[in-house]
C-alpha cells in the first residue's frame, strides 16, 4: 500500500541558497565519488532553477508595482 507524499513547506529563498553553497562545497571535494557528485550536481540544477524562478517572479511583481503603481494581492508563495 503506498503511502500518500510528504507535504514539506516550501524552503525560503535564503534556505534554498545556503543548501546550494553547500552542495557546491561539496562538489569541490576532490575525493568525491563520480557518482556522489553527479547526485549533487543534478540536485544543485534543481535547486539553481527553483531559485531562478522565485527571482523572475519578484522581479516580475517589483515591474508591476512601478509601472503602475498597483499591487497583486496574493498569498505569499514564498518568503524573499
Amino acid at each position: 500500500m503506498a503511502k500518500p507524499p510528504k507535504t514539506s513547506p516550501t524552503p525560503t529563498l535564503a534556505q534554498q541558497m545556503t543548501e546550494l553553497g553547500e552542495l557546491v562545497e561539496q562538489l569541490e571535494d576532490p575525493e568525491i565519488e563520480l557518482e556522489t557528485a553527479l547526485k549533487l550536481y543534478e540536485e544543485g540544477v534543481k535547486l539553481s532553477t527553483a531559485i531562478q524562478k522565485t527571482l523572475e517572479e519578484a522581479e516580475q511583481r517589483v515591474a508591476q508595482v512601478t509601472q503602475d503603481g498597483s499591487v497583486q494581492e496574493e498569498a505569499p508563495s514564498e518568503e524573499l
